[in-house]
């Protein structure tokens, strides 16, 4: 009876971080244009984009502050969520960076990201520089807290790694069914690197890291420009 109290406590501590992480993420999402058209600044679709950017990048600080406050509390840092480099860093490494490949081929499939990514332009720069730090705090939070804390009230590696996908690929609701299910297949592909990497997040977070790298802001640009045209 203990256990399964543990593991009610687990799942609904883990649902209201994820709930407010979610919030946080699209309120700034949201926001920063939403703010600068009722001030009357209409803005291209390239500053548009590196606004939110910018929107992306408060969240994911706020994000990564809020987890820092969240280990101090239980005395703990988040140096502790796994950093050491695993024994079979090698196989790692090498499945993380195929993983990454073979998602870039499939989104460079999409005609508007295609066309910008051998671009080199302030807004590639700007674009790396807030998607690498926010591949890594979505790690820290999908992989390094949710999947860490269920394992803490001894929930099988199986399901940690389906609950962390589905947790994921909900944050991604705004790339519509395929999207969905495209970001549902990484997620599950990032658990498994943890996993295999005896619970570090180095290949996760290579492996994201270099998605975000090598298709952002395109990706989001064109998401930009699909509900512009939408709502237009």
């Amino acid at each position: 009876m203990q256990n399964q109290g543990s593991k009610g406590r687990a799942v609904l501590e883990s649902i209201l971080i994820l709930y407010l992480y979610f919030c946080l993420t699209i309120l700034f999402l949201v926001a920063p244009p939403l703010v600068l058209k009722a001030l009357g600044v209409h803005l291209g679709l390239r500053p548009g984009t590196a606004i939110t950017l910018g929107g992306v990048l408060i969240a994911e600080l706020i994000a990564l502050a809020g987890a820092g406050a969240y280990y101090r509390r239980k005395g703990l840092t988040l140096g502790t969520l796994g950093w050491s480099m695993p024994r079979n860093s090698p196989a790692v490494i090498g499945l993380s960076l195929v993983v990454a490949a073979l998602y870039s081929w499939y989104a460079l499939q999409i005609p508007e990201v295609k066309a910008n990514v051998a671009e080199v332009s302030f807004l590639k720069l700007w674009g790396v520089l807030v998607a690498v730090p926010a591949a890594l705090i979505e790690e820290i939070i999908f992989r390094g807290y949710l999947m860490a804390r269920l394992q803490q009230v001894k929930i099988t590696p199986m399901v940690q790694v389906l609950l962390a996908a589905v947790a994921f690929s909900l944050l991604h609701l705004g790339f519509g069914f395929m999207g969905i299910i495209c970001t549902f297949a990484v997620g599950l592909a990032l658990g498994g690197l943890y996993l295999l990497g005896q619970r570090t997040l180095w290949g996760p977070f290579l492996c994201h890291g270099a998605i975000n790298a090598a298709l952002e802001p395109w990706l989001l640009l064109w998401l930009i420009q699909f509900y512009a045209e939408k709502f237009a």
